[in-house]
């Protein structure tokens, strides 16, 4: 799940190399582990549609679709419906869009609160992905509480700089564009918006440590508020596997010596298994290495891919005041 602009980061190792963090400037953003020989070439499919946690009922909101590969897709249609909670409720009428040369669309979310639901259906796949939708919060009195002021309510403690984020207020605008976000003074790109959140994708050029966060739309800023970047990656087995072998992976968390909560998922169960689990959640062990090992088994010889991403307390959102 990438940017508009091809700004995936990959490295490719080979079986008999020591494995290299693949992190992708992902919308879903893990840090990677992978094995391969070759990239097979093949046309892109659709693999994930990327909504605002919160929209506005009757306001605009922009959505991403992406690929495995991380890469954002333009020319999907995407349907987008509401229904009703509790029974004998119905959904709204479809709304059909379609993503733009940029891998977004902007919409007009239906007028009803409830559960929005984005889908993609075609011959090859079916996929689908939802967020609440909210009525417009009732004006404050008071200019400093305008609607069209921007307030943070909430945002990420720590973020990791190849990975999406969330931030949560109002005074944003539904069409992604229209939104800045900067880590420092660099720009972050916005891939899904709504007045009320935005999910944000850093970018290679980010520095990791200690970074001030802001936010500007429609004139009005918020910030700076102070996060923390962070770059996670992978080592491994310097040999080339085979099945029936063990083997152990460590994760290293770089930009910070706090312990941090990750999740590691091993997407190639077929080929390698996580020792204790293909979903598990790991402490790191903060200090200056701020590693957490993963121990691995070969049930064969191939490709395979293990990520990992920050959860928990430590992405958890900070309360803001701007």
């Amino acid at each position: 799940m990438l940017v508009a602009r091809n700004r995936s980061r990959c490295l490719h190792a080979r079986h008999a190399r020591l494995l290299t963090a693949l992190v992708w400037i992902l919308l879903c953003g893990p840090a990677i582990a992978l094995a391969q020989e070759t990239l097979a070439q093949r046309a892109p499919v659709p693999r994930a549609i990327i909504l605002p946690p919160t929209v506005v009922a009757g306001a605009q909101a922009t959505l991403a679709v992406v690929d495995g590969a991380g890469r954002l897709l333009p020319g999907v249609a995407v349907e987008i419906s509401v229904g009703q909670t509790g029974a004998g409720s119905a959904a709204s009428p479809l709304e059909k869009v379609t993503t733009d040369a940029t891998g977004r669309a902007t919409f007009l979310v239906p007028g009803d609160p409830g559960a929005m639901v984005a889908k993609i259906s075609d011959r090859r796949i079916t996929i689908s992905s939802t967020a609440a939708v909210e009525k417009e919060p009732p004006p404050q009195a008071g200019p400093a509480d305008d609607a069209s002021i921007v307030k943070i309510s909430s945002y990420p403690r720590f973020l990791a700089v190849l990975d999406r984020f969330t931030i949560e207020g109002r005074g944003f605008r539904g069409a992604a564009d229209s939104n800045r976000v900067f880590l420092g003074d660099q720009p972050c790109l916005v891939v899904a918006s709504s007045p009320v959140s935005l999910v944000i994708l850093p970018g290679v050029h980010i520095p990791i440590g200690s970074i001030a966060l802001r936010v500007r739309a429609g004139g009005s800023d918020a910030g700076p508020m102070p996060v923390t970047g962070v770059l996670l990656d992978f080592t491994g087995p310097a040999d080339a596997p085979t099945a029936g072998a063990e083997g152990k992976l460590i994760l290293h968390v770089h930009g910070t010596t706090e312990p941090l909560t990750v999740e590691v998922r091993n997407a190639s169960p077929e080929i390698v298994q996580l020792v204790r689990g293909n979903l598990q959640r790991l402490g790191t062990s903060g200090g200056e290495q701020n590693i957490a090992p993963v121990e691995l088994k070969f049930l064969a010889s191939g490709n395979y891919v293990v990520t990992a991403r920050l959860v928990g307390p430590d992405a958890s959102n900070s309360r803001g005041g701007n």
